[in-house]
């Protein structure tokens, strides 16, 4: 593995990102607003990266949801992040995150829906925890290099 693949594939992501920012918009009109605008960007932009096709599934919906306010406040709604930076974050995450939910031991699994809710949460927390320690902070690293601020809406 090349040292800076990993800092590739997020900058060939955003090419991605720019072709799929008007469908961004679109679904930020469609979906029910959240109690802060930049959460309900945030959540939308995940569901574009993660493939809207794939949260036509009610779990895979409601587990995204709930990662996504669980990380916008985490981290404190990013406030030094732009709307756009904002936006490519989370539709990074879930680019990485919805595949996840979706693996043979995911949430539509027998032994995943045998746990009790608490448990549930913890299972998928655990997987959004790896997230953000191997993939937030290189997003973060490189969020200045792709030059996201300078894009108007």
């Amino acid at each position: 593995m090349r040292p800076f693949q990993e800092f590739t594939r997020y900058t060939e992501w955003k090419d991605r990102f720019l072709k799929d920012r008007d469908r961004i918009k679109e679904l930020e009109l469609e979906e029910p607003k959240c109690e802060d605008p930049r959460i309900s960007k945030a959540i939308v932009s995940m569901y574009v990266g993660g493939l809207e096709h794939r949260l036509q599934d009610e779990d895979v919906k409601r587990w995204t949801d709930w990662a996504g306010k669980k990380t916008y406040k985490t981290f404190n709604g990013f406030p030094q992040l732009s709307d756009e930076e904002l936006s490519f974050l989370f539709y990074c995450l879930g680019k990485l995150f919805v595949p996840l939910l979706l693996h043979e031991k995911g949430v539509k699994s027998e032994s995943f829906k045998a746990l009790d809710q608490s448990k549930q949460e913890y299972a998928v927390s655990e997987v959004l925890d790896t997230i953000w320690e191997n993939h937030i902070i290189r997003i973060l690293q490189i969020l200045p290099y792709v030059d996201l601020k300078s894009i108007m809406r």
